[in-house]
C-alpha cells in the first residue's frame, strides 16, 4: 500500500494516442484489462510519467520519459500517453522557418500530415526541443537539440 495514493476516476484519457507506441524508457511492464487500468498503476509507481498498453496483449508499460525514449512511433495496436500533455490547438507556427533544416540530434522521424501533428508529436516527447518538417515527404525529424546539431541550414 502507498502511503498516498489517487483513487480518483481516470479523467485524463485525452492524453491516449491511438495508434502510436512510445518505445522504450520502461519501468517495468504488466498484464491489465485495459488502459485505464495501466494509468491507475502509473498513478502508483515512483517516477512514472508515461505508458504504453498493447491491445493484444494487454500488456502496459510503465515509461520514465514522456513519449518514450526516443518519441513516438506509428503502430497498430499499440497506444500510448502521457500521464501529462498538452492538447491545445497549434495555433502558434510562428518560428516554423520555410525552406530551413535543422540538421542532426534527431531522436525520431516519423510521416505526418502537416507541421500541426509534428509539432503535437514534439510536444509528446520529454527530449524534443526543435523539429524539422520536410514539407515534399511529409516527414517529422524530433531534435534534442533547438536548432538541431550543427544550427540551421538552407534546404536545397
Amino acid at each position: 500500500m502507498n502511503m498516498e495514493c489517487d483513487n480518483s476516476p481516470v479523467t485524463n484519457m485525452n492524453c491516449l494516442r491511438e495508434g502510436i507506441n512510445f518505445a522504450s524508457a520502461d519501468l517495468r511492464s504488466i498484464i491489465v484489462a485495459d488502459e485505464k487500468e495501466c494509468v491507475g498503476h502509473c498513478r502508483d509507481t515512483e517516477l512514472c510519467v508515461a505508458l504504453t498498453f498493447i491491445e493484444s496483449s494487454h500488456r502496459c508499460y510503465l515509461k520514465s520519459k514522456r513519449g518514450g525514449h526516443y518519441g513516438p512511433t506509428v503502430q497498430a495496436g499499440y497506444n500510448s500517453m502521457n500521464m501529462e500533455c498538452d492538447n491545445s490547438p497549434v495555433k502558434n507556427l510562428n518560428c516554423l522557418r520555410e525552406g530551413i533544416n535543422f540538421p542532426g540530434a534527431d531522436t525520431r522521424n516519423l510521416v505526418v500530415a502537416d507541421e500541426e501533428e509534428c509539432v503535437k508529436h514534439c510536444r509528446d516527447t520529454e527530449l524534443c526541443k526543435a523539429l524539422t518538417f520536410i514539407e515534399s515527404s511529409h516527414r517529422c525529424y524530433l531534435k534534442s537539440k533547438r536548432g538541431g546539431h550543427y544550427g540551421p541550414t538552407v534546404q536545397a
